[in-house]
């Protein structure tokens, strides 16, 4: 056989034959909705450097000048990505505090003044349905890849997997457009989880707007290089941690979530990279804030709300501890993490109830009307039932209301339904321990906790962030005023520092990061002297939670089947070699061959690179029989194979006058031939078919290898670490006897997981 080695081969005998047996088994398998499972949807990004004859003859000819322009690009792009995250903050702040406001203010007359309740549940209602609608309906008609926070969305891109629709513009106008409506209606989400979302397709949109805008002008050669995978995932990276810095004015903390739990990919120059985005992002965002609030005459501002510090400033004695209270955040950091367990949990049973129940777009729009108008019947009948009454505070008399309480007094629980997330945590953290009482703070935390489930699931866009950080501080609150009971001597009058450590837990708990959220809440606290009690707190939360379940986002990731690489490769695992887990179904393709030939491998395969070999086909033992594909001479993307026959590179020779026209074409189509036009069939004139094309000067002629000898753990650091997309495996005489993809790596490690814990429920697609 000569030319194209690209057939099945049973190798008998060996430990693949189990495996591909146990996995073709699995696939035979309808889903049945759980987290054991892979999808084979998603496709992997490719951050392996692009390097060909074309490539090296760019760098000869463009010299260093060229260099020194395109890293001055560089960082204007990521300092427009910083300003244009910090704008998109600024205007969903500003439209969800216009309509907040007008919100607020409808309810609290309809109460105070015209004393109807039937009549103020309508307007209640229609305040939070009808957004409710607009948010739901263009998410399920317009994006539906919009829908949820999109964190978990950005960790899989982060770290290696192509998400459909990542860089969308409408994706990214429908999220906006949502997360507003969620707020404005008052549901259980916040939108500082969508930020970061949003953060991420800001650096994915300015990025692709930078390369547009240079593709036809003399300014090419130097956005060339800039257009891979692996520089859009820098700056999508970027915009992450400056949509995380904008919400909680965290720059520090954007760059270690980013770190934590983004990209996997990381090198000191990247970590630079990010935080200089994250740090124009904060004073951006702020300067913003800060004229909008010079003209602002309203005076429904807490004082706290003008700071600097989403938290607030903490005063030192108010953060003041002591080594005896070690015990105490102890506790609270288990409490945390068992609750954050628990509602990981409720939440993964409403999303299997939603994946097998409701499916249609008719029914996701009832169930969103339906949380709606639940959240607004409970919000006025819990003011109306618990009438606690409350002495008015200097700093709490604006947007609650008097209800049947006396004058110079107002309904207790009205403070937490008519103000906006912001201002309740603000209030949480400081207003004195005579201000809520624990009645109120106990319905408030039940509440909520299960107003964010019922939300946190449905198509619209909702984040966990401030919703956790707000169950938590209520609890923390109420045990601060049972430790004030017992002993007054610890707190004082000022029960912040219990509900700042039950904010942090209740988070923590839930999604399960440590480094990145100790700094975030000492950045948004302004005060570092309460370091050590969050560290504590923090790092038990995590440890609690982890032994109960997994994260909410790596629950949500996996049920989603997104093939992801954990960050260590599968225990019992060191009897494992390559030849054990590659696929040996490889198409091998000569580095000279007819067009014909080529056209018709890529219309009847669907992989996604090919090991370009020479035409030479043999037998090899080792200790079981491989089959040979050629000696390797490079390796080929189907995307760049597709542009070469679509624009017939391969009519003209490779001269200096034309070799950036062919190299732009292939960095131009990669991206459009990843994400829309993957497998379309090519068609070629038969007179065309004929023609002998090499393809030498196209192919990266240094393509990462592995041999039948490298053990499981090698294999998989170097996809984690470099964020490869295909491995070749080759023998002692390289020659080509398999292939290896990162998708390949979850399935196995996913089948690995089946076989050693007895699971009878396993998924691969």
């Amino acid at each position: 056989m000569s030319g194209v080695g690209c057939m099945n081969h049973n190798r008998e005998g060996s430990n693949l034959s189990t495996t591909s047996n146990a996995l073709a088994a699995v696939n035979s398998k309808p889903r049945s909705h759980s987290i054991n499972y892979v999808s084979s949807d998603y496709e992997s990004l490719d951050y392996d450097h692009y390097e060909s004859e074309l490539t090296v003859r760019e760098e000869k000819l463009n010299g260093y000048k060229t260099v020194v322009a395109t890293n001055v690009i560089r960082w204007l792009i990521y300092f427009s990505i910083a300003i244009c995250t910090a704008a998109v903050g600024i205007f969903i702040d500003t439209i969800i505090e216009y309509l907040c406001n007008w919100k607020f203010q409808s309810i609290r007359n309809c109460i105070d003044v015209k004393h109807s309740t039937m009549e103020c549940l309508i307007i209640w209602i229609l305040f939070t349905v009808i957004p409710t609608i607009i948010g739901c309906c263009v998410v399920l008609f317009m994006e539906p890849s919009a829908a949820g926070s999109g964190i978990p969305f950005v960790i899989s891109y982060l770290n290696g997997v192509r998400i459909p629709r990542m860089t969308a513009v409408r994706c990214l106008l429908v999220k906006v457009i949502s997360v507003i409506c969620v707020c404005a209606a008052g549901l259980g989400g916040g939108k500082e989880g969508p930020l970061i979302h949003i953060g991420a397709m800001v650096g994915g949109s300015v990025v692709e707007a930078w390369w547009k805008g240079f593709r036809s002008g003399p300014g090419r050669k130097i956005i060339g290089p800039l257009q891979n995978d692996q520089e859009r995932r820098d700056m999508m990276a970027a915009g992450a941690a400056a949509g995380l810095s904008a919400a909680f004015g965290s720059p520090v903390g954007g760059t270690l979530m980013s770190l934590e739990e983004g990209t996997s990919f990381w090198s000191s120059s990247l970590m630079w990279k990010v935080f200089f985005c994250a740090a124009i992002a904060f004073p951006t965002y702020n300067a913003g804030k800060n004229i909008l609030y010079t003209n602002n005459t309203n005076p429904s501002e807490s004082v706290h709300s003008k700071s600097i510090y989403f938290f607030g400033k903490f005063n030192e004695n108010t953060i003041y501890f002591s080594y005896s209270e070690f015990p105490i955040f102890i506790i609270f950091g288990i409490f945390g993490g068992v609750l954050g367990a628990l509602f990981v949990n409720i939440n993964y049973r409403l999303s299997i109830f939603r994946m097998k129940h409701i499916i249609s777009n008719r029914k996701k729009l009832l169930e969103s009307v339906f949380v709606a108008v639940f959240v607004a019947i409970v919000n006025l009948t819990t003011m109306i039932l618990l009438n606690n009454c409350q002495k008015k505070l200097e700093i709490s008399s604006f947007n609650v209301v008097q209800m049947f309480c006396p004058a110079g007094s107002y309904n207790e629980i009205s403070s937490f339904w008519l103000h906006t997330q912001e201002e309740n945590i603000r209030s949480l953290f400081h207003y004195p321990i005579e201000a809520y009482s624990i009645f109120s703070l106990l319905v408030y935390c039940v509440t909520y906790f299960i107003l964010t489930e019922l939300t946190v699931g449905l198509n619209m866009s909702a984040g966990l962030f401030l919703p956790s950080l707000l169950i938590g501080a209520a609890w923390g609150r109420i045990a601060s005023k049972v430790i004030h009971y017992y002993s007054p001597g610890i707190i004082g009058n000022d029960p912040g520092k219990y509900a700042l450590l039950g904010a942090a837990a209740q988070l923590g708990g839930i999604v399960r990061a440590t480094i990145s959220l100790t700094v975030v809440f000492i950045e948004a606290t302004g005060n570092v002297q309460f370091l050590l009690p969050l560290m504590i707190t923090l790092f038990t939360a995590k440890w609690t939670g982890d032994f109960f379940t997994d994260g909410i986002y790596e629950m949500q990731i996996k049920l989603s089947g997104v093939p992801i690489l954990i960050s260590e490769p599968p225990p019992l695992t060191s009897d494992i070699t390559t030849e054990d887990f590659m696929s040996d179904t490889v198409c091998a393709i000569p580095h000279i061959l007819m067009v014909g030939k080529l056209v018709d491998i890529l219309n009847t395969t669907k992989h996604n690179g090919f090991p370009v070999v020479a035409s030479k086909v043999c037998y090899c033992r080792t200790t079981i029989e491989h089959k040979c594909y050629g000696l390797l001479k490079g390796f080929i993307l189907r995307s760049q194979l597709n542009v070469i026959l679509e624009h017939n590179l391969y009519l003209s020779p490779l001269h200096d006058e034309n070799y950036y026209t062919k190299l732009e074409l292939i960095r131009k189509s990669t991206f459009i031939c990843d994400d829309t036009l993957l497998f379309q069939k090519l068609k070629v004139k038969e007179d065309e078919r004929s023609i002998v094309i090499d393809l030498r000067p196209y192919m990266n002629s240094a393509p990462y290898i592995v041999r039948l000898e490298t053990s499981l753990s090698r294999t998989f650091r170097l996809f984690r670490t470099l964020g490869l997309r295909h491995i070749v495996v080759i023998n002692n005489t390289n020659e080509v006897v398999g292939i290896i993809t990162r998708k390949d790596l979850a399935k196995f490690r996913l089948w690995r997981k089946a076989a050693t814990m007895g699971l009878k429920e396993v998924n691969v697609y």
